[in-house]
């Protein structure tokens, strides 16, 4: 346990230097603390339903942005983290140095993932489906509910605790819709 501590606070200490000066979007909260509470549904998931090689997941879901928003490059990263980490991070990131991927590729390849990559953007959903931003307008709040249930669907397997949550969290996201039609 101890070995794993200092694993996720050195990791957490690069995401917040990574991170720094970024907030989380919609609040005066410093980024890092996104990066946290995924790590923490994480967590929560591996006392419910054990998570194969939880360490490698946990220092995953700590930099799951740093490629997509952040300058940090997948070398950078591989100076830092075992080859199994830069990979996990490299799959949960739509853009990095230069690379850009849709929403459908993005999603195609995370179906293709380990199931502790798959398991973290279902945690990132969970963590990103609390009150939008004043600023979202109902097309940006209604597309998003959408590819949360296409994210629960296609990566809902790799964890069924933390598919479950998701599924919670898109139903209480609805009460944000401007009207509440059945999406």
């Amino acid at each position: 346990m101890t070995h794993m501590c200092k694993i996720y606070n050195r990791t957490l200490l690069y995401a917040a230097k990574a991170h720094h000066g970024q907030m989380f979007p919609g609040t005066e909260l410093p980024y890092v603390v996104h990066v946290a509470m995924v790590s923490n549904e994480v967590i929560f998931a591996h006392q419910e339903e054990a998570i194969e090689n939880v360490d490698i997941v946990l220092q995953i879901a700590l930099l799951h942005d740093v490629l997509e928003d952040t300058s940090t490059t997948v070398r950078e990263l591989s100076l830092h983290f075992e080859q199994a980490v830069v990979d996990g991070v490299t799959l949960l990131s739509k853009k990095y140095e230069g690379r850009r991927f849709s929403f459908v590729e993005y999603i195609d390849r995370l179906k293709g993932a380990d199931k502790g990559v798959a398991l973290i953007k279902l945690c990132d959903r969970i963590t990103n489906l609390q009150r939008p931003p004043e600023f979202w307008k109902a097309e940006k709040k209604s597309t998003y509910l959408q590819e949360s249930k296409i994210i629960l669907d296609a990566l809902g397997y790799s964890h069924s605790y933390a598919a479950r949550r998701l599924a919670l969290r898109i139903e209480d996201y609805r009460q944000y819709l401007d009207s509440h039609e059945d999406i």
